[in-house]
């Protein structure tokens, strides 16, 4: 698979609110010199995230008409890869379903809802188990050509993690009784499972390497889990993963000991790492993208990356409103993003979204932009 040009289709837009079918959106990838996409279906529906990926009872009707299996079969034709997208760890009905299975902090709190975004563990076996099986009734049904995990890692909302925020502030999951049962069974210790806030501590304070070796394992074994589900024997399926865009030592090393992805370690079970590279949302130059792939890729071994980039800014409004983010992405910005990525260490660029791009499309910068992505290393 060409992984040079791609974009995620995290919502229905195209085919609801602009009316296209399968076909149409198809030639508009082939025309922007896409070579893949990273796509949602009916098969693996998502739930609204800083995208609204979930279809709203209006929209219902219109939506009982999408093939999705159409739109992969004219993407092929079109020698554009597809990417079928599972999200594991983010799931607002599951959460809501099984409040049990919510982490617990270093400081003793249950977690909860923070803007769109709550956290299962991936520790937790039937949600894993559940994820699993539907992957594998998607890959059936839609033959892809690879399959992307997302929300593969222990909770956290990493995007309200700016610079000159302090590490020490914020949430680490999780220490609830089910974990630290887990966690004393792997480190050969008797830790108190009924007492969060103080076993935390114990943990932190003379088992961190232990710890961090643990959860990320724990991550790399719900990998393996959820590839032998889907390939079931046959088929070998490239496996890519939202990978939470920190260099190795961001916030003291909190890639691995926060949220469970060493990189090094997951290159054995992940063939594609998609960097989250939103730099309007950590508020970071147009430089920063090309950079920190470059430092994901270069630690990932003989496995890919791919770098995405916004198309347009986000997280200006609500709990995230006090935050000084520009409000603000243009053409030129885009242009001096993708000038950096051209020549990057890196297997490609993937756009967030699809929508954002579409939603620009008659506006000066939308058509600059688009052109650009048409040169993208062509």
């Amino acid at each position: 698979m060409n992984l040079r040009s791609g974009v995620k289709l995290y919502d229905n837009d195209w085919f609801i609110r602009y009316g296209w079918e399968p076909e149409q959106l198809a030639d508009h990838l082939a025309d922007l010199n896409m070579t893949y996409v990273i796509a949602q279906s009916r098969f693996l529906p998502m739930a609204n995230s800083a995208v609204e990926s979930a279809v709203s009872k209006t929209d219902r009707l219109r939506y009982e008409a999408l093939d999705d299996r159409a739109l992969r079969d004219c993407l092929r034709e079109r020698d554009i890869g597809y990417i079928a997208v599972e999200n594991i760890c983010f799931d607002p009905a599951y959460a809501d379903a099984h409040p049990e299975d919510l982490p617990i902090d270093q400081f003793g709190r249950r977690h909860h809802r923070e803007d769109w975004y709550v956290g299962v563990p991936p520790d937790r076996h039937p949600n894993i188990e559940e994820k699993a099986a539907r992957l594998k009734a998607a890959v059936a049904a839609l033959d892809p050509d690879g399959v992307h995990l997302g929300f593969i890692r222990w909770p956290g909302f990493w995007e309200t993690w700016l610079p000159g925020d302090r590490r020490a502030d914020k949430p680490e999951y999780c220490f609830s009784a089910q974990t630290i049962s887990e966690f004393n069974s792997f480190a050969g210790l008797s830790l108190d499972p009924q007492s969060p806030q103080h076993t935390a501590e114990a943990i932190l304070a003379g088992h961190r390497e232990a710890w961090t070796t643990f959860k990320c394992r724990v991550t790399c074994d719900a990998i393996k889990t959820i590839r032998t589900v889907f390939e079931d024997g046959q088929r070998h399926l490239p496996v890519s993963i939202n990978t939470v865009p920190l260099f190795r030592d961001d916030f003291g090393c909190a890639g691995a000991e926060v949220f469970g992805q060493d990189i090094e370690m997951l290159s054995d079970v992940v063939e594609v790492f998609e960097v989250m590279a939103y730099h309007q949302i950590m508020k970071q130059d147009a430089l920063w993208p090309a950079r920190i792939a470059e430092h994901i890729r270069m630690r990932s071994g003989s496995s890919a990356a791919i770098c995405t980039v916004q198309a347009s800014p986000l997280y200006l409004d609500g709990m995230h409103a006090g935050a000084n983010r520009s409000a603000t992405l243009d053409a030129s910005e885009f242009s001096a993003m993708l000038d950096a990525l051209e020549n990057a260490n890196v297997e490609g660029i993937c756009l967030f979204t699809m929508t954002e791009l579409m939603d620009r499309a008659d506006t000066e910068d939308g058509r600059a932009m688009q052109q650009r992505l048409r040169r993208f290393r062509m």
